[in-house]
């Protein structure tokens, strides 16, 4: 069984002070939320094997406040998620390292949500209506939680996952 975490940066400035997309830093809000979120984290039995990250400032910014809930997890910083197309975010995925059981990707949209919807084949009892609501929308800040029975990464399909969670900033209002 393996299991992958969506985790889509918090809400970003429109503009960075040079000018890049690439270092639009979080937003006061994003910061926000993506504390509640650390706080959600810290509170749940929420265990990972490693991280990989898009090199983006939003993306190094989420994962900076949500790293002291997952003490001693490995980080990588990979250029190649940094608005990747869903296909990419794929390959990437089926190139994991078979040691990597429970992983998270901390990236960006359109490719988290056309990835996360396509990979979605059902939903564990009690999160028929996240997948719902998945299908929909994937919001800045929101993790989204698959599961695979597969032996290696390099098994996972589109239509082979099951949403254990999908986790929006308005579900951790009064968290």
């Amino acid at each position: 069984m393996r299991t992958l975490h969506l985790l889509r940066h918090a809400k970003a400035v429109g503009t960075a002070a040079d000018g890049t997309d690439h270092a639009r830093p979080l937003a006061a809000r994003g910061i926000r939320v993506v504390k509640a979120l650390a706080a959600h984290l810290a509170k749940g039995n929420f265990h990972l094997t490693e991280v990989f990250c898009s090199t983006s400032q939003r993306t190094r910014e989420t994962w900076q406040f949500i790293a002291p809930a997952l003490p001693g997890v490995s980080i990588a910083f990979s250029d190649q998620l940094y608005l990747e197309a869903s296909g990419k975010l794929m390959e990437f995925i089926r190139n994991l390292p078979d040691a990597a059981g429970d992983v998270m990707i901390i990236g960006h949209n359109p490719a988290f949500h056309e990835t996360a919807r396509g990979l979605a084949r059902d939903a564990k009892s009690g999160h028929a209506e996240e997948l719902a609501a998945l299908k929909v929308k994937f919001p800045t800040g929101a993790l989204c939680s698959l599961q695979f029975n597969v032996a290696h990464w390099r098994e996972v399909k589109t239509g082979g996952g099951i949403l254990s969670g999908f986790v929006r900033p308005s579900d951790l209002a009064d968290d």
